[in-house]
């Protein structure tokens, strides 16, 4: 490592040191999605997630890292899926010398560290004389495609805040040791095998009192475990590159604006074989933004959509099967933001969708098929932002409405998307 990475390093305020070590949780060479680092940041430190977005930027002006868009830039709004981070090896195991430093003893350590290949385990963790007792406040433990986790051992991790699991097994059991968590806040499950790897003993989960943020990453999961954890703290669900088994068909639970009181957020991207969301999802009346995108076999919401009346954003981009959005779309009273962009099969927009006098943006580029329906004319110092086709449509009402801004952007296109997968 040069010298100019450690001066980098050493010129950071304190916030930004720990930021960058928390960098160290992922695995090597991988390329991380923004909105996983937003996530435990957010967690951990109680920021917003702008301000977490502050950090990457700053993180990569000292060259401590990059940042790679995947073609659009909408970090305004608070979308950070199409936004990647990459980080040197070489400056990963500077950060992971920099957390041994901190202590010569693993259980005192504020991050630890634990890589088990071919269900290999340190000698720490083998036959102990006393329950293994952890003080981390962050654990990563990354396990390769041969590990099973029937080979879970047990410890004890009261103060543990943040944990990162690294998998690359087809099957992946939760560990027992999750339930002695009760300060974690923030839980991400990446899978780096090829295929969704089935997701198990999520109920290790459940109660947990401070967990606010989960993040799946490219697992096989039961939706409806979701609402039955009783997470009564959570505040973000995300699933990316995620593959439901019970998709359609399931059954109400009961109580979820109970059981899920607090989750005002859930993001669903890459989740291809997605045809409806869940009804439960209709039933999280805190939830303030829901974002399915990129899920290509979506053709439809459900008509309880129009329940979530704190829902504040939709956005349902390049999700290219999308004919139609409900009419109850209109009770959506506090929503201000709409993307529907990249849904160029989409017919029309509801009918009273001029109803919603609180929406301040539209963004629906390539979706020069949708018809407009006159309720439109009712909204007041709209943006809409789209590519040339669809700007024709609006152009015509525009002498019709009150403030409309029309924003034109070409449609983008990015190879740094390849690198996802």
């Amino acid at each position: 490592m040069d010298s100019n990475s450690i001066q980098s390093f050493d010129a950071l305020p304190h916030n930004l040191r720990e930021c960058f070590l928390d960098m160290a949780l992922f695995l090597e060479d991988q390329r991380i999605i923004a909105s996983s680092m937003i996530d435990l940041w957010s967690a951990l430190y109680g920021k917003e997630s702008f301000i977490c977005m502050n950090y990457l930027q700053d993180l990569a002006s000292h060259n401590l890292l990059k940042l790679l868009p995947l073609g659009r830039n909408e970090y305004e709004d608070g979308f950070y899926s199409e936004l990647l981070v990459k980080q040197e090896n070489i400056l990963r195991e500077f950060a992971i010398n920099q957390c041994e430093k901190e202590s010569s003893s693993i259980f005192e350590r504020k991050r630890l560290n634990l890589e088990i290949q071919e269900n290999k385990f340190p000698n720490w963790c083998l036959n102990p004389k006393q329950p293994i007792v952890i003080n981390a406040s962050l654990i990563s433990i990354s396990t390769d495609d041969s590990f099973s986790s029937s080979s879970w051992f047990e410890m004890d991790c009261p103060n543990v805040e943040a944990l990162v699991l690294n998998l690359s097994s087809s099957n992946y059991a939760l560990p027992n040791f999750i339930a002695t968590m009760k300060e974690l806040k923030v839980v991400i499950i990446i899978n780096h095998g090829l295929d969704p790897a089935k997701l198990t003993n999520l109920s290790c989960l459940s109660s947990l009192p401070n967990l606010k943020r989960i993040r799946f990453e490219k697992v096989s999961i039961i939706l409806l475990d979701i609402p039955r954890l009783g997470l009564k703290s959570l505040e973000k669900l995300s699933l990316w590159l995620c593959h439901f088994v019970d998709v359609l068909n399931e059954l109400e639970v009961n109580d979820v604006s109970e059981t899920l009181q607090s989750l005002q957020e859930i993001e669903i991207d890459y989740c291809y074989n997605l045809v409806e969301l869940p009804y439960w999802i209709s039933q999280v009346v805190s939830l303030k933004k829901l974002s399915v995108t990129n899920c290509n076999k979506l053709c439809r919401l459900i008509e309880a959509i129009g329940d979530l009346r704190n829902l504040e954003m939709l956005r349902l981009s390049s999700c290219t099967s999308l004919l139609e959005l409900p009419e109850t779309i209109d009770r959506l009273n506090n929503l201000r933001f709409l993307d529907v962009s990249g849904g160029f099969q989409l017919k029309k927009l509801p009918l009273d969708i001029g109803k919603l006098d609180k929406l301040e943006k539209i963004s629906m580029k390539d979706c020069y098929r949708c018809e407009l329906p006159d309720s439109v004319k009712n909204l007041e110092n709209l943006e809409v932002k789209c590519e040339e086709e669809t700007a024709l449509l609006w152009k015509r009402l525009k002498p019709k409405m009150k403030n409309l801004t029309i924003t034109e952007e070409e449609t983008e296109h990015n190879l740094n998307f390849l690198h996802l997968f």
